[in-house]
């Protein structure tokens, strides 16, 4: 009990620190929303090669500026240059991976799913920024943040089922139960009173964050059991590294924005 407490401590420490100025740096303006996801991008694309790469190398930290460059250049770049781009990068990746003929494969696939993971999912949250009201984005944070802070909170209290103990032996049912409940809840009150649009819309968006949030978090935790490793970094008190705060940010960064699509119809 009192080593729940006092994590339950640091996760709010955290909350009260990291909360407020990522806030105001999505809301700004565009540029400040910009760089919040470049940078969050980068340090989180660190932390997961640390994990899961095959071997430390400068050159890889380094070699990923070139795909996130190209993600956030898309905005400018004619399709031409971007897939000029996109294959002189996917060129250099193959050359590199040669430098370790027995691994070929893992090297260049665990970099690839790091650049998706890390730099392509997060840009769609920039891009439903760009393209639409950053209230709008703000209302889908909260979602994955309700789901998060009522998933751990229930799962605390009453979880009683594992889920995969395997790979996160304190995830449980009754905890994703309260995650879906409160992110469905709080579509539903925020999306008709704020947004106007129907009860079942608000559901819906709620109960697909949620899961895919979850489905963020699962894996992530699952990267971080086969590193054998407790925390991806040491980025917030409580939370331990970037990835293990935003893993289900990045995860449902394409749904948000195809949900906004539908919903705002743009």
């Amino acid at each position: 009990m009192k080593s729940e407490k006092s994590e339950f401590t640091r996760r709010v420490l955290g909350i009260v620190l990291g909360v407020p100025p990522f806030i105001i740096l999505l809301l700004f303006n565009q540029w400040t929303l910009m760089g919040a996801f470049i940078v969050l991008s980068y340090l989180s694309f660190q932390e997961y090669w640390k994990m899961v790469g095959k071997e430390p190398s400068s050159f890889a930290f380094w070699f990923s500026c070139y795909p996130l460059a190209l993600v956030y250049l898309s905005f400018v770049l004619s399709p031409f240059l971007q897939m000029l781009g996109w294959y002189i990068f996917l060129l250099m990746l193959m050359i590199w991976s040669l430098f370790s003929p027995s691994q070929v494969l893992e090297r260049s696939g665990i970099y690839l799913w790091g650049c998706v993971y890390c730099f392509f999912f997060p840009f769609f949250w920039v891009r439903l920024g760009m393209e639409y009201s950053r209230w709008s984005l703000l209302f889908f944070v909260l979602l994955v943040w309700a789901n998060d802070i009522f998933a751990y909170l229930v799962g605390v209290k009453w979880g009683r089922h594992k889920i995969v103990p395997a790979i996160s032996p304190k995830k449980s049912w009754e905890g994703l139960g309260g995650g879906i409940m409160a992110a469905a809840f709080l579509s539903m009150m925020v999306g008709y009173l704020w947004f106007r649009f129907p009860l079942w819309v608000g559901f819906l968006a709620g109960c697909a964050v949620a899961l895919l949030a979850f489905a963020g978090d699962l894996f992530e935790s699952a990267l971080k059991r086969k590193a054998g490793v407790k925390d991806s970094g040491k980025f917030l008190p409580g939370h331990g590294g970037i990835l293990d705060r935003f893993d289900s940010f990045f995860a449902v960064g394409p749904l948000v924005y195809f949900l906004s699509r539908v919903i705002w119809k743009g």
